[in-house]
């Protein structure tokens, strides 16, 4: 309510609708002053997971054998650094289509904020804006194989296989993969910066036992 920035020439500009909704933060004596400052500030989001792992599977009939590995992790958090580049709405840079939702009027019910030259209010700066739930499961390997009966003094076995890798992945993430890793540095872990994404691959191949 009533809340406000200070600019640098000692005005105040207070925020309105259309513009993000901002926590104050009381003092050490539990005053707020009602500007909207670096003293607002608030340690957020967790990038280690609550818990990870994977899940593996085999299935056998006869002479088929279905195999499937799927990998999950819960409770992370992610900073979206590619959204919030492409959602910004602060300059004529290419945005998403998520900013055809922005607001634009009165009355608007939209999470969206409005799009302005510069972002005077600071909209587009670091908040938990950006940070998303990064818990996902993905069906990592699906394979089948088929083993050929075979009798033969050379070949000892003799089957066929097909794979299929990151075929499925179940998340609220809305960022192209929620597993990834930006660098090893423990600095940048959590950061999505919008590397290309683990994609879909199949495989097919003989194996012959000698």
């Amino acid at each position: 309510a009533n809340l406000k920035i200070l600019n640098q020439n000692g005005t105040y500009s207070y925020f309105k609708a259309g513009d993000v909704r901002f926590v104050e933060v009381s003092d050490a004596n539990g005053n707020k002053d009602g500007v909207i400052n670096a003293n607002d500030k608030q340690v957020i989001g967790n990038p280690n997971p609550k818990m990870y792992g994977n899940i593996s599977s085999k299935i056998s009939y006869k002479r088929l054998t279905l195999s499937t590995l799927f990998t999950y992790s819960y409770g992370n958090d992610v900073y979206n650094y590619q959204r919030s580049q492409l959602e910004s709405g602060i300059d004529y840079s290419n945005q998403s289509t998520a900013m055809l939702s922005r607001w634009t009027a009165e009355g608007q019910i939209t999470n969206q904020p409005k799009a302005v030259y510069g972002d005077p209010m600071g909209n587009a700066r670091f908040s938990d804006r950006w940070i998303e739930d990064g818990s996902y499961i993905r069906l990592k390997t699906l394979s089948l194989s088929y083993t050929v009966a075979l009798k033969s003094n050379i070949i000892q076995g003799f089957s066929v296989w097909v794979s299929a890798n990151n075929l499925l992945t179940l998340t609220k993430y809305l960022g192209p993969d929620p597993e990834f890793s930006t660098q090893n540095s423990v600095l940048f872990q959590g950061v999505d910066a919008g590397l290309v994404p683990l994609s879909k691959s199949y495989y097919f191949g003989l194996k012959i036992n000698l």
